[in-house]
């Protein structure tokens, strides 16, 4: 079993390691981003994330949508950056944001349809939401019961450990918002797979 505690406590990629990871993915993977710090640490907030991060993501706009695209790592790097310098280097404090960002961005409407479909039938919907902000790699979802198996593959992406932590915090909060609270952890997906990576949700 990987657990968050598992993934927040292995090294950090280099630039070199980031640098060789393919594709491209959507700007609404880090969305109002920006925003949404300026709110919780105050106006500096976004200019003191900017500083830790290189070339060309030092001057990443504070508000992004599905018509952005950045590279590949980039919400891996910018998270980090967040979690290093306005989190003390303390994973488990991003969480709760991650909770209250997603909330506040998905609105009412969005909300009541999350709670009303349940947590089986929007995990579900993974697949397609994936291949909107990812372009490489794939995932696919097996439900039974009060559990599901996401199995992420295709991406050298998917080996980071950081990327790893964020799905594991994504698919509480998902949970969470639903309104089934539960847990998630992870599992490599086995001999060969290479770079992929599986999810176990639990509700």
């Amino acid at each position: 079993m990987v657990t968050a505690e598992t993934l927040a406590a292995q090294p950090r990629w280099t630039p070199e390691q980031l640098a060789r990871i393919p594709g491209r993915c959507r700007g609404d993977l880090l969305g109002p981003w920006g925003r949404n710090l300026t709110r919780r640490f105050g106006p500096d907030a976004v200019e003191r994330v900017r500083r830790r991060l290189a070339p060309p993501l030092d001057t990443i706009a504070p508000e992004l949508t599905d018509r952005d695209w950045l590279p590949g790592h980039a919400q891996v790097v910018v998270t980090e950056a967040i979690v290093d310098e306005l989190l003390g280097g303390a994973w488990p404090a991003l969480y709760p944001a991650l909770v209250e960002d997603t909330r506040a961005s998905l609105g009412r409407v969005e909300l009541a349809l999350v709670r009303s479909l349940g947590p089986a039938r929007t995990l579900k919907l993974g697949p397609r939401t994936f291949k909107k902000v990812h372009e490489r790699g794939t995932v696919e979802v097996e439900v039974t019961g009060r559990r599901a198996r996401l199995t992420f593959a295709g991406n050298l992406l998917f080996t980071n450990p950081s990327w790893r932590l964020l799905q594991l915090f994504a698919q509480r909060t998902m949970l969470e918002l639903a309104g089934s609270p539960g847990q998630a952890h992870g599992e490599d997906a086995g001999p060969g797979a290479g770079d992929g990576f599986v999810a176990v949700v639990t509700w």
